[in-house]
């Protein structure tokens, strides 16, 4: 038998399209840019965090989302992300 599978709940999913959508964003830039948000993103998104802390990843999801939102807007020459810069 197979095993049904996993239902994700909507915030997982919420989280799963940010990292969809981070990664095509990528996608639109030069391959040595996109290496960068790709790899900063994988970074992002794989830090552990407790599944049980709702509001902390609600607020992460909602930070990513502005974040993305800047970049896409253009004009931007780089992001500054905690002590790391991102271009």
């Amino acid at each position: 038998k197979m095993a049904a599978a996993r239902q994700h709940s909507k915030l997982q999913l919420a989280v799963l399209q940010l990292y969809r959508d981070v990664l095509r964003f990528a996608r639109t830039h030069p391959p040595e840019t996109q290496s960068k948000i790709a790899s900063h993103a994988r970074a992002e998104f794989s830090k552990p965090l407790p599944r049980t802390n709702v509001m902390r990843i609600e607020y992460l999801l909602g930070r990513g989302r502005r974040q993305l939102n800047i970049l896409k807007m253009g004009g931007t020459q780089g992001v500054h992300i905690g002590t790391k810069q991102m271009t």
